[in-house]
């Protein structure tokens, strides 16, 4: 991502227009070759197959799984009831959308295309259509997060008022529309505005990424002031500052967040549209390793809240321990019976 500067000339200008127009004709390039494949572009090998299909399923199952549980206890546990659990709940059903609905899809196209040798045209145009609105949608959640946290740690006694007020329903509804906007753009667009669509698609993605570098680059800059400061407030202040810590610590973890998304995404994007032209076969086996590696990454989120943040760490025992005692019963009997 690029920042805008005051001092930006005509001629940087021209080419980020240039970069703008070479991602767009390579993402509908992209979209030509996927529909004009060959029998012999679906013949996945064996081996290869096999192991995406086994990888994929266990990214399905353990994804969902978690998930849910991100759901569950934010909907039951009171001290996970604060906006910027929410927005991870909120999160948690775009990853839903990854691991209960394109997983199964993409899965079902890899055995097809293992298996028989068939391109499955319409399970594949199913999974591209998920794909952008997960994507999409992930993207969007990571950038009203980063509001989220900017006013939490730059604005700790206003957070309150804004957030409850009219901030967290903003966020949320943003977040959803956008993402379903590009979806249902890439449906009822006509195939020759294809350039339409994918500006469309490139801005809301770019706009997000933007939204996210820029509010945790100030969320830093405050940071860095604040610890700069801290000697001096400590001496002159007794107050409690346990709150702004756990804000502070929140923010990190959903940082994390964010650079395990660019990390799992980066390849795949980087390989589709950095020069213009895909860098990898499309449908190829390289192709698809780096897809499954981008969606393994609505697996990976529930793990992290559970490390970092301590009531969902609990939240998570109190859950495993409940299902275990609704369970013991049934394999004691299990157990008797044989």
């Amino acid at each position: 991502m690029c920042r805008l500067e005051l001092s930006e000339t005509p001629e940087s200008c021209f080419s980020r227009v240039v970069i703008v127009v070479r991602l767009c004709y390579a993402m509908e390039n992209t979209s030509d070759q996927t529909s004009n494949l060959s029998t012999e572009d679906c013949n996945l090998p064996l081996p290869h197959g096999v192991a995406l299909i086994t990888v994929n399923s266990i990214v399905g199952v353990s994804g969902t799984l978690g998930n849910l549980l991100v759901c569950v206890v934010v909907a039951t546990n009171p001290r996970l009831h604060r906006s910027s659990n929410y927005l991870l709940f909120s999160l948690a059903i775009a990853d839903l959308i990854v691991t209960m609905l394109c997983e199964p899809v993409f899965v079902a196209y890899l055995g097809m295309t293992t298996f028989f040798n068939d391109c499955a045209t319409n399970l594949n145009q199913v999974y591209r259509i998920l794909t952008r609105l997960s994507c999409t949608a992930s993207v969007v959640h990571m950038a009203a997060i980063s509001v989220d946290r900017f006013i939490a740690v730059v604005y700790p006694l206003r957070y309150k008022s804004i957030i409850d007020n009219y901030g967290l329903k903003i966020l949320l509804i943003t977040s959803w529309v956008l993402p379903i906007t590009v979806a249902i753009s890439n449906i009822v667009i006509p195939a020759h505005f294809h350039q339409v669509k994918a500006f469309l698609g490139l801005g809301v993605f770019g706009t997000s990424y933007l939204t996210v570098f820029l509010f945790y680059s100030l969320i830093m800059i405050a940071l860095i002031k604040r610890r700069l400061g801290s000697k001096q407030l400590r001496m002159h202040s007794s107050n409690d500052t346990s709150q702004p810590n756990v804000e502070i610590r929140v923010a990190f973890t959903l940082a994390i967040v964010i650079a395990v998304f660019t990390v799992s995404w980066a390849p795949l994007v980087t390989t589709l549209f950095a020069t213009g032209k895909p860098l990898v076969k499309i449908q190829g086996v390289a192709h698809w390793w780096i897809g499954t590696l981008a969606l393994s990454n609505s697996a990976m989120n529930f793990v992290i809240y559970g490390s970092r943040i301590r009531n969902f760490y609990e939240a998570y025992a109190v859950c495993g321990r409940k299902l275990f005692d609704i369970l013991r019963p049934k394999f004691l009997c299990a157990d008797t019976t044989l």
